[in-house]
C-alpha cells in the first residue's frame, strides 16, 4: 500500500470507534424493536407505532385485549415485510397509538390507584 493511502494511528482508532458506536446503536435500536436497516427510510409515524406496538407486546401484554393484539400483530408484521412497509401510510400507525394511548391511560389509572392508597 503506498503510503498517501494508509491510515494514521488517529484516523484507524476513529474508524474503530465509529464501528463500535453503530453495533452499539443497532444493537439498541432492535431491542426498541426497530430495524436499523431501514430506519432511515421509513416515516417517523410508522416507526413510532413500530416502537409502541413492540412495547405493548413485550411489557403490557396483560392489558390488550384479543383484538388489540392482533392488530399490534398485523402491523408488525406488515413492518418487517419490506414491500408491504413501503406501502404503508403514515396513518396507517394510528391504530397502533390509539392502542397505545388507551394502555397508557390504564397504566397512569393504575399506578394513581397505588399512590393514593
Amino acid at each position: 500500500m503506498s503510503k498517501q493511502h494508509r491510515l494514521t494511528d488517529k484516523q484507524f482508532q476513529i474508524n474503530l470507534r465509529s464501528d463500535c458506536q453503530t453495533q452499539d446503536t443497532n444493537r439498541w435500536l432492535t431491542e426498541q424493536g426497530l430495524d436499523a436497516d431501514t430506519f432511515g427510510t421509513t416515516h417517523i409515524r410508522l416507526l413510532q407505532a413500530q416502537q409502541q406496538a413492540h412495547t405493548l407486546l413485550t411489557h403490557h401484554s396483560g392489558l390488550l385485549t384479543d383484538s388489540q393484539r392482533m392488530t399490534l400483530e398485523r402491523f408488525q408484521q406488515q413492518m418487517r415485510q419490506p414491500k408491504t412497509r413501503s406501502r404503508l401510510k403514515p396513518t396507517a400507525a394510528n391504530a397502533v397509538l390509539n392502542i397505545s394511548s388507551r394502555v397508557n391511560r390504564q397504566l397512569f389509572r393504575q399506578h394513581r390507584q397505588l399512590t393514593q392508597v
